[in-house]
C-alpha cells in the first residue's frame, strides 16, 4: 500500500500540472494530507463514490502520462546511475583530489534531482 502511495505521489509530482485543479486537489488531500474518502466528499459536497471515481480517473491519467512519456522511469534510472557512480568513487583508491571533485559534482546533481 505504501509503495502505491509513493508511486502516485511521484507521478503527481511529475505530471500533476497536466491534471485538472480538482483532480490535483483530491489527490493531494487523499495521498499527501491523508484525508479519507468521506472527508473529501464532505469537503467537496459530493458522494464518496464520486471521490473514489475521481481518484481512480486521476491515477489512470497519471499512469497514462507515464506510459507515454516515461519521465519517472528516466528519473529513477538517472538517480540509480548517479548513486552507483557515487558508490564506486567512494570505494575507489585513485587520485583523491579528482575523486573528491567528482563526488562533489555527483552529490550536487543527485540532490538536485
Amino acid at each position: 500500500m505504501l509503495e502505491k502511495m509513493e508511486q502516485v505521489i511521484l507521478l503527481k509530482d511529475f505530471y500533476g500540472p497536466l491534471l485538472t485543479p480538482k483532480q490535483q486537489e483530491v489527490l493531494n488531500l487523499h495521498y499527501e494530507q491523508d484525508w479519507s474518502l468521506s472527508e473529501i466528499a464532505e469537503h467537496w459536497q459530493i458522494s464518496r463514490q464520486a471521490v473514489f471515481d475521481l481518484i481512480k480517473r486521476s491515477q489512470n491519467a497519471l499512469q497514462d502520462y507515464e506510459d507515454r512519456l516515461h519521465l519517472v522511469k528516466k528519473f529513477n534510472f538517472t538517480r540509480q546511475k548517479i548513486d552507483e557512480a557515487y558508490s564506486l568513487l567512494n570505494s575507489s583508491t585513485g587520485d583523491e583530489v579528482v575523486i573528491k571533485q567528482v563526488q562533489g559534482i555527483l552529490k550536487t546533481v543527485s540532490e538536485s534531482i
